[in-house]
């Protein structure tokens, strides 16, 4: 297989040459953004052959529509809510598996149902009870320092991106409380309505008075004023942050950073999204359509600062090696709640507790949920990555067991055909006549049987950027 660089080399500067700009993404480039964006997987070989066959003008939406609204979607947009909450059974969140998998299906509901983003936010914050039984209170159970400082400043980072918070609005968390329970690992988060009253008025950072009232739950004057339409930082930072989702850039950049020195590229958009976002009642998934259908995810060479191409996340990875070849990863918790083995083909994106690894999310740079920065996430390529990519006997082994390669070569005498077949599953398109041409004089110079081709087409092709980059 080490052979095959030359052909490598060859085929990525054909890649490039295809790359021209133009004003509309081709319906295979859209396709693959679509998917990788909104569900972290690459699509199967016959919902590419449907899309790109089909003439419907509306397509693009029906396509967009269907993926929001997919399994697929739901978990991963709960990966990315996995990530800033930092749902980890070990240190330092130690919400242990129980808490995890209950904290996991809260959020899987909540995005399943549509549930609004400033109720979803409200219930999140005001909840009280089991960590088993009522899931949401895990937010609180995730810190090493239980504080009502560090809730703040936690709050404050997710939902208005303020990364030095110095008001005392603190005061209105320091009525949490925790017991534990004789079940294990089972603990009670309660308010403590009996706790002495600070002083009556708090001013916040950007001049609001918040009125607390005895024996009262004082998050709720908070969390009120956080999460109402008047409040709009409170949505312009939700919709900044599904604009990173999307873009790999977000118009305030770091998307967690907001600071009058730190100034939106573009705030008329800005100002746009957060008005619909507003308007549509906070809907998630109306305003990742909007993004989605927008004039910029569309272009295949937007203007500065609106599409960059991104490196696919670790786990997008990781999973589309397993997809493209049939051959999956296998995960184990080693937390002894008790010992558990994943079921067969688990998708990495799926897995939901950053404490559940293995040495290839690793490698390519899987999240440690420690922060609740979006910046955690380093999707940058190492001469690492390249190297595990091309030269990897881990990688190889997988390649030469894959049915589905096997069965490619077999099935499919005829190069041409066989080129497609493994383009559509690997890159979500058919082959080019270049590509089929390489690809033929390349079998014939080196006197290969099908089945050989199949496997070192499919390997060079996941050495590509365009099989690496999201574009």
């Amino acid at each position: 297989m080490k052979k095959t660089l030359t052909f490598i080399v060859c085929l990525l500067s054909l890649v490039a040459v295809q790359a021209t700009a133009s004003e509309r993404c081709r319906d295979e480039v859209f396709l693959r953004r679509a998917y990788l964006t909104i569900t972290g997987a690459l699509p199967w070989p016959q919902a590419c052959e449907k899309f790109l066959d089909s003439k419907d003008p509306n397509k693009r939406e029906a396509l967009i529509d269907r993926l929001l609204a997919n399994e697929l979607g739901v978990k991963y947009t709960q990966m990315r809510w996995g990530d800033i909450l930092r749902i980890k059974s070990e240190f330092p969140s130690n919400l242990w598996p129980n808490g995890v998998q209950a904290y996991n299906r809260w959020i899987y509901e909540q995005l399943l149902n549509n549930v609004p983003y400033d109720k979803m936010v409200r219930e999140l914050l005001l909840s009280e009870g089991s960590n088993f039984r009522s899931p949401a209170v895990n937010f609180y159970r995730g810190f090493q320092k239980r504080s009502p400082e560090n809730f703040y400043a936690n709050i404050n980072l997710l939902f208005l991106g303020n990364r030095n918070c110095t008001d005392n609005g603190y005061l209105c968390f320091s009525q949490v409380k925790f017991k534990s329970t004789k079940e294990w690992k089972e603990e009670i988060i309660y308010i403590d309505y009996h706790q002495k009253l600070p002083w009556r008025k708090i001013e916040l950072s950007d001049g609001t008075t918040l009125t607390l009232q005895a024996e009262s739950d004082w998050r709720e004057a908070y969390v009120s004023w956080l999460t109402s339409r008047e409040n709009r930082r409170f949505a312009e930072v939700m919709v900044n942050r599904m604009w990173y989702w999307v873009f790999g850039k977000g118009l305030v950049h770091e998307p967690d950073d907001w600071r009058e020195d730190n100034k939106p590229s573009n705030p008329q958009r800005l100002n746009q999204l957060t008005d619909f976002f507003v308007e549509s009642g906070f809907d998630m998934r109306a305003l990742m359509k909007k993004i989605l259908m927008s004039d910029e995810f569309n272009s295949k060479a937007a203007p500065e600062g609106f599409y960059e191409p991104q490196r696919l996340p670790a786990e997008v990875i990781v999973d589309a090696l397993a997809s493209a070849t049939g051959v999956w990863s296998t995960y184990s918790s080693r937390v002894p709640e008790p010992f558990t083995f994943y079921p067969q083909q688990t998708r990495a994106t799926h897995l939901g507790d950053a404490t559940v690894s293995s040495s290839e999310l690793e490698l390519f740079g899987k999240v440690s949920r420690d922060v609740s920065l979006e910046s955690q996430r380093n999707n940058s390529i190492t001469s690492r990555q390249l190297l595990y990519l091309m030269n990897s006997s881990v990688l190889e082994n997988r390649l030469r067991k894959s049915v589905i390669v096997k069965k490619a070569g077999k099935e499919n005498p005829n190069i041409e055909t066989l080129a497609d077949l493994i383009t559509l599953r690997v890159l979500s398109r058919r082959a080019t006549p270049q590509e089929k041409q390489l690809y033929k004089e390349y079998m014939e110079q080196n006197n290969l049987p099908i089945t050989e081709a199949a496997i070192d087409i499919m390997w060079m092709q996941m050495n590509s950027n365009e099989f690496l980059y999201n574009h």
